[in-house]
C-alpha cells in the first residue's frame, strides 16, 4: 500500500514538487531520502526481494537513507483525504487532532507519533488508522455513531494504549497489513468476544513485548 503523508512531505525546494521525495517503509523502518524516479524504482526493487534489507544486515543501498527505532517507538496513520471521500476528511481529521493532544497531554512524543495520510480504504467506517510496527488497522466511531463522531477522544485514548502496549483494540480492528484476507478472518472470529481493557500511562512500558521482525506486509508512506 502507497501512501502520501506528512510523516515524508513532498519537498517543495525543487522545480517540480514531485522531482524528490523522502519515503519511509513500515513496518520495515527504512527512510528513503531524497529519491528521484530512479531512486524510486531502485527501492521498489529492494522491497520485491524476497528477503529484505535490515538495519544491521550488510546490504549497502544505492539511495541516502536512515533507520527508525520501533522497538519502542509507535507510529499512527490516520486517513484525512478529504477530497477521496468527505467522512474521511471530518472524522480522520478530528481523530488525528485528538491523538496529538493524548499524546502531548500524556507527553508520549518521544515514542508516538500520528501523523496525516491520505486514502487507505473503507469510508464507511472513518475514521482509519494503520498502527505500526505492528500494521494493525483500526476503524473508529463513524460506523458506531451513524455519522456523528461522538468519541474522539476516547478512541484516540484507546489507540494510544493499544500501540504503547503492543497490544489490539479487538472492537475497531479492522485486519493487519501483514496478514492474509482468511488469516484476518481467523483471527478475528478468535477474538470476537474480547473486549479492550483499559490501561494506565504509567505502566504501559511494563509490559512491553517487542513485535516480530521480517513481515512481508508492507506500508510505504
Amino acid at each position: 500500500m502507497v501512501t502520501v503523508s506528512d510523516f515524508a512531505p513532498i519537498r517543495r525546494c525543487h522545480k517540480s514538487n514531485l522531482d524528490r521525495i523522502d519515503v519511509a517503509v513500515f513496518p520495515l523502518g527504512l527512510v528513503a531520502k531524497d529519491l528521484d524516479k530512479d531512486g524510486v524504482q531502485s527501492l521498489l526493487s529492494l522491497l520485491s526481494r524476497p528477503t529484505l534489507p535490515t538495519s544491521w544486515s550488510p546490504t549497502l543501498l544505492p539511495f541516502d537513507h536512515s533507520w527508525l527505532e520501533l522497538s519502542h517507538n509507535r507510529h499512527i496513520f490516520v486517513c484525512t483525504h478529504g477530497s477521496r471521500d468527505p467522512l474521511c476528511g471530518l472524522h480522520g481529521g478530528r481523530l488525528l487532532k485528538e491523538l496529538r493532544a493524548v499524546i502531548e497531554a500524556r507527553r508520549l512524543g518521544k515514542h508516538v507519533a500520528a501523523w496525516a495520510t491520505s486514502h487507505i480504504g473503507g469510508h464507511k467506517f472513518a475514521a482509519n488508522a494503520i498502527v505500526y510496527p505492528r500494521g494493525d488497522w483500526y476503524a473508529t466511531w463513524c460506523e458506531r455513531c451513524k455519522g456523528e463522531s461522538g468519541t474522539p477522544v476516547a478512541d484516540a485514548e484507546t489507540i494510544v494504549d493499544a500501540a504503547l502496549r503492543d497490544s489490539v483494540w479487538w472492537d475497531a480492528w479492522r485486519g493487519a497489513i501483514n496478514m492474509t484476507k482468511e488469516d484476518q478472518i481467523d483471527t478475528w472470529l478468535r477474538h470476537s468476544g474480547h473486549e479492550c481493557q483499559s490501561h494506565k500511562a504509567e505502566d504501559a512500558f511494563e509490559t512491553w513485548i517487542p513485535p516480530a521482525t521480517g513481515v512481508r506486509g508492507t506500508g510505504i508512506h
